[in-house]
């Protein structure tokens, strides 16, 4: 079996493992958040727009959200490709306007459009993607199938349970063709992303951050169209800066590892340091790093600023290419929207974490520990670089797939982890998720 279809088959399991499940709410709890979503969604739903084409040739359609009172709609980059540039716009009560399309970011799939008709239009309020946690609610909506003058757009609620390094959200909000573009809020009623690519498997839908659609803003705005469809933005290609940093960190973000001989390691980076500017621009969050990273290339010359013991210093950071990976690294491959891949029979073990490859050296590394999972109750921690399971080592997430799969629920999983400069080992006692 060749490299790439060996990671076909091991996604169903491995991706499995690292699904958030809920931990158990109160009643009180559970009322309290069947209220606000009740209020989200009475408030947002006449900005709920189905997006479709004019022009009888091009029958495409799908979903927006009016967010400007002048009539500005984001949606997917996919729609308006598929709908062209003259659009009918129709509200959840039936009335229809005309609209254009304007421009669209083809690689993170972010769209705009534009009410053409003059008036004044209900909008809704831009939140924030960055604040957003693993395993925060959410609600998606839009329409489903298109247009139907017998429903409103549902209300599907969901929680957000992973995201790609460019910001890109994956939740368990059930979607289908023609929700597309549609809006997905936080419980405040903030737009928080658009729906993209959706899924036969509920928690493979993923959805554009708005705060990555924040970065190319005045170029949509302005009818620019650029990259390619990938739906997997975790295959763009970055540059590296050879460090650890904590992904909770929300007032710059905090270093945790420098590693030798690498671009933060010679501009004088150290562990302890908080980014607060990355070439000029501020960041707060691990995710608006990434998204500034995404957009350099290897060998141009970043300014940095960090906050050390209470003070700021100022660096210039030289960033490097990302090292050439082997032909068995399958860490980076691109997912089919809709693979054809054989379901394993029987329970499947469950971890309760995301791993991705890490940056600037071999090892597999823990991007996301689910509450409550196995992994939490064992203390396995995000960031963590887990170096080997059984014995076995693990320098890409496949080969990490590669030794849980040998296992069954209830077996225990033996990670030898290196943590804050030292190695550990931990025990892991499997779970069960059923197929």
């Amino acid at each position: 079996m060749n490299d790439f279809r060996r990671f076909l088959v091991l996604l169903p399991v491995f991706w499995f493992t690292v699904l958030p499940v809920a931990k158990a709410d109160t009643l009180e709890e559970m009322r309290e958040r069947e209220k606000k979503v009740r209020e989200v969604a009475a408030r947002v739903l006449p900005c709920v727009v189905a997006v479709t084409s004019s022009d009888e040739k091009k029958p495409g359609s799908g979903s927006g959200v009016i967010v400007s009172a002048d009539g500005l709609i984001l949606t997917a980059a996919h729609v308006t490709q598929a709908t062209g540039n003259s659009l009918t716009i129709i509200f959840p009560d039936g009335r229809r306007v005309k609209g254009t399309a304007l421009g669209a970011n083809r690689t993170t799939d972010a769209g705009m459009a534009k009410i053409t008709d003059s008036g004044e239009w209900p909008h809704v309020e831009i939140g924030s993607s960055d604040n957003l946690r693993l395993g925060d609610w959410v609600i998606a909506m839009g329409h489903p199938g298109g247009y139907s003058f017998d429903r409103k757009p549902p209300v599907r609620l969901g929680r957000v349970w992973r995201r790609d390094p460019d910001g890109a959200m994956f939740t368990s909000c059930p979607l289908i063709g023609g929700d597309s573009g549609g809006p997905l809020f936080d419980l405040s009623g903030n737009v928080v992303g658009i729906n993209s690519s959706i899924h036969g498997s509920v928690d493979m839908n993923r959805h554009v951050a708005i705060d990555t659609l924040r970065f190319d803003w005045s170029k949509l705005i302005k009818d620019q169209t650029w990259g390619k469809m990938i739906f997997n933005t975790s295959m763009i290609t970055r540059p590296i800066i050879g460090a650890v940093f904590d992904r909770e960190s929300v007032h710059g973000v905090s270093v945790t590892e420098v590693y030798d001989d690498l671009p933060a390691a010679k501009a004088g980076l150290k562990a302890g340091d908080v980014i607060t500017k990355f070439d000029g621009e501020h960041v707060s969050t691990y995710h608006a790093l990434q998204r500034l990273l995404g957009r350099r290339q290897a060998g141009e010359k970043i300014a940095l600023t960090a906050q050390r013991d209470g003070k700021p210093v100022e660096l210039t950071l030289e960033l490097a290419a990302r090292a050439a990976r082997s032909s068995d690294d399958d860490s980076t491959a691109e997912i089919p929207a809709e693979p054809s891949i054989p379901t394993p029979e029987g329970p499947r073990p469950w971890l309760g974490a995301g791993m991705e490859k890490t940056e600037g050296r071999d090892g597999t590394q823990l991007a996301s520990v689910t509450p409550d999972s196995p992994a939490a109750q064992a203390g396995l921690r995000e960031g963590d670089v887990v170096l080997k399971i059984n014995g076995a080592d693990t320098p890409n997430p496949t080969a990490a797939a590669d030794a849980l799969l040998k296992l069954k629920p209830g077996d225990k999983a033996s990670f030898l982890l290196h943590r804050d400069g030292a190695d550990l080992s931990i025990d892991v006692t499997l779970g069960k998720k059923e197929p």
